[in-house]
């Protein structure tokens, strides 16, 4: 009896993982699923025309003859084997509507498969690569700024965005050559998941104009890459483009750590052109990357050579001893010209003697975990300063 059991039971665990193979094996093939379906309702319609057209047409009398005629009907038309039985012809359009819709679907998805042709897809364990959501007017522009010579041209860089892009002609130019893009919603976590931005060294939030109110899209995103990120690890360094300065504060509350208004910037180079004459010629220069013309960049404290102290170079150094220190160890390659300095969140430019700042915070020399702001060629290596 018990033998009995045992062998019941095995059968049944075969019986088991022989269905849990074919459906393994379905799952993961949607021709084999097209045509295992066709097959289906083939035989469906054939015994159906066979059981309504075997007693009134010569060509039902068996199931042989009902077979053949369904292929006819499939591969020639109905010719001179025409159903009889108002039953008969509903099986027959049964055929010929099940046949037609899967024939669509295999040449859909075989089309498919040669639009995607031209398509690159995003490395599985992607890492510290740049990623921008939504895509705009200015999207390729920021790409090809991104991967010019003298910033990141080897930093992958991953698009998220629902809207449609022709990228076939994008890639036409060699700074796409480490771009991916994700055709999906950049609002939704699972999404941002997926594209591992949560791991990523930066974000750029694109305003999507299409919508309502782009601001508010831009603070969802936010929103859902801030909560993708441990609490125990580091955030992606998010920079979002705002459409209303107004909002740059509700931006920042949901996680953006820099808010860049075009309309504020533009009219504000406006102002400065309409006063001083060419000006645009140098903010264009400074917001182009190329080994022809200047870049601000800002060094960390710890990338800044040190004594064998340990301490930075310029440590306890006031800002005009400060230039004074690169203006004699200046580079002839790639010049170096102090401009400003960063303590905490505040950016000074060219900082008076005893400055205070709008929380009575002064600068009157270099301290620990000051960053400095430079003006250069390319990203300067400061090691050079240590003879």
């Amino acid at each position: 009896m018990m033998r009995a059991k045992k062998g019941s039971y095995r059968l049944k665990q075969r019986s088991g993982i022989r269905i849990y193979t074919i459906k393994k094996i379905l799952r993961g093939n949607i021709y084999l699923k097209l045509a295992l379906l066709f097959v289906i309702l083939f035989i469906i319609g054939t015994v159906g025309m066979y059981l309504f057209e075997r007693r009134v047409n010569e060509n039902f009398t068996n199931l042989g003859k009902s077979f053949w005629s369904s292929l006819v009907y499939l591969l020639s038309g109905f010719e001179d084997r025409e159903p009889i039985t108002t039953e008969g012809r509903i099986f027959s359009i049964f055929i010929f509507i099940g046949s037609i819709c899967i024939i669509g679907s295999v040449a859909g998805n075989f089309a498919s498969i040669f639009m995607r042709r031209g398509e690159v897809k995003m490395p599985r364990h992607l890492e510290n690569q740049i990623v921008i959501c939504n895509w705009n007017k200015g999207g390729d522009k920021i790409v090809k700024e991104l991967h010019s010579p003298v910033a990141e041209p080897d930093t992958e860089i991953v698009v998220i965005t629902d809207k449609s892009i022709n990228e076939e002609e994008l890639r036409k130019s060699r700074e796409y050559e480490k771009v991916f893009f994700v055709r999906s919603d950049p609002t939704l976590h699972d999404v941002l998941k997926a594209s591992r931005v949560h791991l990523a060294k930066s974000v750029i939030v694109l305003a999507d104009y299409e919508t309502q109110d782009p601001d508010a899209k831009t603070a969802l995103i936010a929103l859902a890459i801030s909560n993708l990120s441990p609490i125990d690890e580091q955030k992606p360094h998010i920079v979002a483009e705002a459409i209303n300065h107004r909002k740059i504060e509700h931006l920042k509350n949901a996680g953006v750590d820099e808010v860049i208004c075009a309309s504020d910037f533009g009219l504000g180079i406006i102002a400065q052109c309409t006063l001083t004459g060419k000006l645009s010629k140098a903010y264009q220069q400074l917001l182009s990357y190329s080994g022809d013309t200047n870049e601000l960049y800002i060094i960390e404290y710890d990338k800044m050579p040190k004594t064998p102290e340990g301490k930075s170079v310029i440590d306890g150094m006031r800002f005009k001893e400060a230039l004074d220190f690169f203006n004699e160890n200046r580079d002839g390659d790639n010049p170096v010209i102090l401009v400003g300095v960063r303590r905490g969140d505040n950016v000074i430019l060219n900082p008076k003697d005893n400055w205070k700042g709008p929380k009575e915070e002064e600068f009157k020399e270099f301290k620990e975990d000051d960053a400095i702001v430079v003006m250069a060629f390319e990203m300067p290596d400061l090691s050079k300063l240590v003879k």
